[in-house]
């Protein structure tokens, strides 16, 4: 590891690209505008016909530090607020200057450190020149002083990869009930693009950064030391061509098996490590799905959307009445009765559009209605040009969904899209009620599992919205 060095090398300017701000976040998107990250306010939008002037990028500090083999960051005035309140990423559009130090590649996901303009040390992590998000922050800077040795990024990650371990442990996990659970939660741990989810005595390792791919190698060697007899390294099918990764390949660490039965709360289930979405089974309504459950007895439930059928198998184990579990996946819908069968629950499913059920159900007598709907739809919005689509979408849906619960009963609305901020989510469920022609009261919204931690600054972190609502007639 090389000591910093005091001479200024040649600096390079990173200008945003036309129509990007300088304001360190991705550019807005007509007509809804992108999320700015947590810590950084939003800018009032400039009088039409007179287009915002960026700010001229004042010239590189005299003495800024640089390693062998790191490339030194200086941000734009005015974008260290988000890093400095523990905000993981830096867009481009907050890069003023790029200096590479002796031997440094501009290769994606290489180690960078990261400057405001006065040259005070923000933090470590790695830089891609060709992604909107230009920096994933591995560790924090504590003082504004610069360390005398770089901090290795593989040992950072070995650090952080132990410290997730103890916190899982400290929740109980696993346990007795429960051997499928988040074990890496990529931001939340500090694990920029690692995300790792256990299940029994294996893990799954979802990479989607070029930086994560190149740590990749320490994270398997870390896991396979505590204790999984075999890693399953996934990246996304839809990861971002900036990345430069193939998406949907893998690499096996160990003997891989082709189905592993876990506990979720005591339920089995069946995960197949190389098959499905994500790492193969999805962990973060573990705790919603209990809770859920605690309204279901004696009740009609419609679990729509229910994908492995866990509110369903909760709720009927619960001592629901009468359970229907809808999914336009066949392959969905094969696993509900699966699991079913491997729990001896009974349950009714349907392969069919949910909307299309609800719509069925809303026509039905009140009497014979459901007492609670579980809706918990796909990503709607995948970038925030998708945003205003999508709440039209989430609106639509709870507008049916509420009509086909009985008065009185129970809505559980869930959202998965990130970039539908929690207060444009539960906007929407007040306008599906309108529509609707019902009274809504909200008793309860929750998120992900705690197994799944953000950092407080990282909004997009906590993508996870599940309201809980009680559907009441207007009169």
């Amino acid at each position: 590891m090389a000591r910093p060095t005091d001479s200024r090398p040649r600096s390079t300017s990173a200008r945003p690209a036309a129509g990007r701000p300088a304001a360190g976040r991705p550019a807005p998107s007509r007509p809804a505008a992108a999320p700015a990250p947590a810590g950084e306010r939003s800018r009032p939008s400039p009088q039409k016909g007179k287009p915002r002037q960026a700010l001229p990028v004042p010239p590189a500090p005299d003495r800024l530090p640089t390693w062998t083999g790191v490339t030194s960051l200086v941000l734009r005035p005015g974008t260290a607020t988000p890093p400095l309140a523990g905000h993981p990423w830096v867009f481009s559009g907050a890069l003023a200057h790029v200096v590479a130090g002796p031997g440094a590649s501009d290769a994606a996901g290489s180690p960078c450190a990261l400057f405001d303009q006065h040259a005070r040390y923000l933090g470590a992590g790695y830089y891609n020149k060709n992604s909107q998000i230009a920096v994933r922050i591995i560790a924090m800077g504590s003082d504004g002083l610069e360390p005398a040795e770089f901090p290795a990024l593989a040992g950072l990650v070995v650090q952080r990869v132990r410290s997730a371990v103890a916190l899982r442990r400290e929740l109980g996990l696993p346990g007795a009930a429960t051997t499928a659970f988040r074990l890496l939660n990529s931001e939340g741990d500090w694990l920029p693009g690692l995300t790792a989810d256990r299940y029994a005595d294996g893990a799954v390792l979802q990479v989607s950064t070029a930086g994560a791919w190149n740590l990749r190698e320490v994270v398997v060697r870390e896991l396979k030391a505590l204790g999984c007899t075999w890693v399953l390294v996934r990246v996304p099918a839809d990861i971002h061509p900036s990345e430069g990764l193939l998406g949907g390949s893998s690499e096996e660490h160990g003997e891989v098996p082709e189905a592993v039965t876990v506990l979720h709360n005591g339920l089995q289930l069946q995960v197949e490590p190389a098959g499905g979405q994500k790492t193969g089974m999805y962990c973060d309504q573990r705790d919603n799905h209990a809770r859920v459950a605690q309204l279901a007895a004696g009740r009609f439930v419609v679990d729509a959307f229910c994908h492995a059928g866990g509110f369903g198998l909760h709720a009927s184990r619960a001592g629901a009445k009468r359970v229907l579990c809808v999914d336009a996946s066949q392959r969905a819908v094969d696993l509900t009765l699966l699991h079913a069968e491997k729990n001896a629950l009974r349950i009714e499913v349907q392969c069919n559009d949910a909307v299309l059920v609800l719509r069925g159900l809303a026509g039905l007598p009140e009497a014979e209605r459901p007492d609670l709907v579980i809706v918990d739809p796909p990503k709607y919005a995948t970038r925030a040009a998708a945003v205003e689509q999508a709440l039209r979408k989430y609106t639509a849906l709870n507008a049916v969904a509420m009509q086909a619960v009985k008065p009185g009963g129970w809505l559980v609305s869930c959202s998965c899209s990130g970039l539908v901020e929690p207060e444009m989510f539960l906007r929407s469920l007040g306008q599906a009620a309108q529509q609707a022609g019902v009274a809504v009261q909200l008793v309860e919204f929750r998120g992900a599992a705690a197994d799944h931690p953000s950092a407080p600054a990282h909004a997009e972190g906590r993508y996870l919205k599940v309201a809980i609502c009680r559907v009441v007639s207007r009169s």
